[in-house]
């Protein structure tokens, strides 16, 4: 199993994490939440993005023949 095909396992991680902080900027609403909640949910956007493009590229380290 090479890189490729545990990429969507990693980007998978990432979005989760940064999920969970847009969530908790979202419900906490504290001073100031509009500039972090704009900012994660941008790489939220990007991330999700990453993920259908490594689901669709997990095959490319896979030997040819």
């Amino acid at each position: 199993m090479g890189f490729a095909a545990l990429r969507p396992v990693l980007v998978g991680a990432l979005l989760a994490a940064d999920a969970g902080v847009v969530v908790a900027l979202g419900v906490g609403r504290h001073r100031g939440w509009l500039p972090p909640f704009v900012g994660f949910g941008i790489l939220l956007v990007g991330l999700m993005w990453l993920m259908g493009w490594s689901l669709k590229h997990r095959h490319d380290d896979d030997p040819e023949g």
